[in-house]
């Protein structure tokens, strides 16, 4: 049997997939904001021991179910809770588990090879594989979506097939689903919903849904999900759901939250940018969906894909990783036209044919233009370690090129070899990315400069503030016990803590001196440090205020 159609292919591709993001889990810092914030939390819940009540410092966060929480503080626990790359490990499992699910639906639709290309491709697509790298919900609700929908998928067919459906698969879907809310509330019921519906109009009649066991799947949910809304609702006096639906649910639903809003159309302006290295095969599929709507299996796909896809359009706040759940059933897509090559019919139909093949070069062209954008940052932002993040890039630049020299003999032959190294040559570009260029730059890694500069020191401080300068990763790195001031507060700070520290970005130095010399506050010369604050796309200056340390050896002139 060929390697590309025996299981051990399989295999050997999640070893490959692991290596390349345990590199990048290790090599990459703390990232603001959301993924700093998450995992500072989870260690809090790991040190207190409060598994019910999410908080970040002595801030309720009530964004997310526990979830997430529990999984990250349990592998922090194991793998050590200071390190970021511990709070990440649950990703790896995630992706794993969803390529080795990928698989076996493409099984479903495909040859082997065709299903194992199915599962690179989509592991080594741009926003997958930079999903994973960060200590947030997304990669896991993405396995789980995954789960929820094979086992509908594996009821619809069987009803589509008139076959007893699958023993367990009624039981595998609410158990997908519960679990996917207590990692990300509803967006698992509403994409089964929108699912369900969207078949439902089709075929025109819903008797085919008591196979889905409703009540049952109900009672599952209550007896998972309950629990630990009813403890988390009396341990904050309602507070924490309250906030969660109408602070962070709601919001998002009514306007752009937190700065992020944008039009209807945006992910399908930038889903060449997001799917990348699949880009190329969209242009096929666009011309496919009649065919699509013929079959079974791929009308269910359909399903999936299109109601969610309108729906997050539809909603003003919107975010790169929003179309993760539906990934999975785009490239199950995409990946049947790997082997058709694109020839015109006769002499009316050149004009498509060569609007095709063009429309396939600047698919593939999205990965050289990535890579220049990479050269670019890592001259902007590369810092002291500019040599270093060049090198990387350019060596990022190297393999785009190799990527677009197998996408072209792929266009050229649609045969499976080129396209696998196509495939090949993209995860090593966003390996390269993710765990070479990304941790050398050094401007934008604010928060590891002042931490390294703080452990340099002569002596630890006692206490730590800071004013200013906020973000998640500092407290992530320095603990939290890192009390955030203003700078009035931050100077009282070094009256009241001998032996203290005091972080001031520039901004607020005049404030913080002004208030120094009222107290009479002797100050030592600052330790100066600059970079950039990703989180709000300016420059920064931070620095390192201590009182001056008196001597007595020294003798009084």
């Amino acid at each position: 049997m060929p390697f590309f159609h025996s299981r051990l292919a399989l295999y050997a591709l999640m070893a490959i997939l692991s290596v390349v993001v345990l590199i990048g889990h290790q090599a990459l810092p703390p990232m603001d904001r959301d993924e700093s914030r998450f995992a500072q939390a989870s260690k809090q819940m790991q040190q207190t021991g409060d598994y019910v009540t999410v908080r970040f410092q002595d801030e309720l966060r009530a964004k997310k179910p526990a979830g997430i929480y529990w999984l990250q503080s349990s592998f922090a626990h194991i793998l050590g809770p200071d390190a970021i790359a511990s709070y990440r490990f649950v990703n790896l499992l995630a992706l794993l588990a969803a390529v080795f699910a990928l698989y076996h639906i493409g099984l479903q639709l495909y040859d082997p090879r065709s299903a194992l290309a199915a599962a690179a491709l989509f592991s080594s697509g741009f926003l997958v594989l930079g999903e994973v790298h960060l200590a947030k919900t997304d990669t896991v609700l993405m396995a789980l979506a995954l789960a929820q929908q094979w086992a509908l998928m594996q009821l619809y067919l069987a009803w589509q097939n008139d076959q007893p459906p699958p023993r367990h698969s009624w039981l595998w879907f609410w158990l997908a689903m519960a679990a996917g809310i207590l990692v990300k509330g509803p967006v698992l019921p509403v994409l089964a919903l929108l699912s369900v519906a969207a078949l439902c109009l089709w075929h025109r009649q819903f008797r085919w849904l008591a196979i889905i066991r409703f009540w049952r799947g109900f009672a599952i949910i209550l007896v998972l999900c309950l629990p630990w809304a009813l403890l988390v609702s009396a341990a904050t006096d309602g507070a924490f759901l309250s906030t969660a639906i109408s602070g962070d649910l709601l919001a998002k639903v009514k306007s752009g939250q937190e700065s992020h809003g944008a039009a209807p159309g945006t992910y399908a302006l930038v889903l060449a940018l997001l799917i990348w290295p699949a880009t190329p095969l969209l242009i096929w599929a666009a011309g496919q969906v009649k065919a699509f709507t013929s079959r079974a299996e791929t009308r269910f796909l359909l399903a999936w894909i299109v109601p969610f896809w309108v729906m997050i359009e539809l909603i003003p706040t919107k975010l790169p990783h929003y179309p993760l759940p539906i990934f999975p059933a785009l490239i199950l897509l995409l990946i049947g036209g790997v082997a058709v090559l694109a020839k015109p019919a006769d002499g009316t139909a050149k004009w498509r044919y060569c609007l095709g093949i063009s429309l396939r070069y600047l698919g593939i062209a999205v990965g050289l233009v990535m890579a220049l954008v990479v050269i670019w940052g890592a001259m902007t932002f590369g810092g002291e370690t500019s040599r270093q993040a060049l090198g990387f890039a350019f060596l990022g630049l190297g393999v785009a090129a190799l990527a677009a020299w197998f996408g072209h003999l792929w266009i050229r032959q649609a045969l499976w070899r080129p396209f696998f190294g196509m495939i090949g040559a993209a995860m090593l570009f966003h390996m390269i990315v993710f765990s070479g260029v990304f941790p050398a730059l050094s401007r934008i890694h604010v928060s590891s400069a002042i931490a390294a500069k703080i452990a340099a020191l002569p002596a630890a401080p006692a206490a730590i503030a800071t004013s200013g300068y906020q973000e998640p990763s500092l407290v992530f790195l320095l603990g939290r016990d890192l009390l955030l001031l203003d700078p009035t507060e931050a100077a009282l700070f070094l009256i009241e803590a001998p032996g203290g520290l005091a972080i001031i970005e520039q901004r607020h130095q005049a404030a913080f001196l002004d208030a120094a010399s009222q107290l009479k506050l002797g100050l030592a010369p600052p330790v100066q440090l600059s970079g950039f604050n990703i989180s709000k796309g300016q420059e920064v200056v931070i620095l390192l205020y201590r009182t001056e340390i008196f001597d007595a050896t020294v003798s009084k002139e």
